[in-house]
């Protein structure tokens, strides 16, 4: 009895160490507007000591895509702001934010997501073709939160913009 409740918690501690790659999470047609609207599932970025570090999603409604950020730490992030994305390259790829995040707490930080609009033309054709290094986001309040991303994390991004894009 003692081996089996042992053998469950350990699959159980391996489940939750265990990352899994972004999905489709919506893919619908708006009634009342007509617009295919998809979204990727979020994506923990998690460095070595399997510490979160930051989330991402990707959506899609009709043609215009947005990166979606959420940081898992009280931080204020102001409209306007340039988010450094570092691709493997080593060139810096600038997105803007579109809103502002407030965070007070660290029980609010889930709920605070930074938006930046990506152009089809450029930024999802830049992050299609290479990954991302690294991704810089400039605070009001901690400096500038600089995530360095794993090497099995640099695709993650090219993953979920394949999935929500049209087929």
């Amino acid at each position: 009895m003692r081996s089996t409740v042992l053998i469950f918690l350990l699959i159980l501690a391996s489940f939750d160490s265990f990352s899994q790659a972004p999905v489709l999470a919506v893919n619908r047609i708006d009634k009342r507007t007509k617009e295919h609207i998809r979204q990727s599932s979020m994506y923990l970025f998690k460095d070595g000591g399997d510490i979160g570090k930051l989330n991402f999603s990707i959506r899609a409604v009709d043609d215009s895509y947005t990166l979606l950020l959420n940081l898992p730490v009280a931080a204020t992030i102001k409209k306007g702001t340039e988010i450094i994305l570092t691709m493997e390259d080593d060139k810096p790829m600038k997105l803007i934010s579109n809103n502002d995040v407030i965070s007070i707490n660290d029980t609010d930080v889930n709920k605070k997501m930074i938006v930046c609009d990506l152009d089809p033309n450029t930024e999802i054709k830049n992050l299609i073709r290479q990954g991302v290094k690294s991704i810089s986001i400039p605070t009001s309040n901690k400096g500038v939160l600089k995530v360095n991303l794993l090497a099995k994390d640099r695709t993650m991004i090219r993953s979920g913009i394949m999935l929500v894009q049209k087929r």
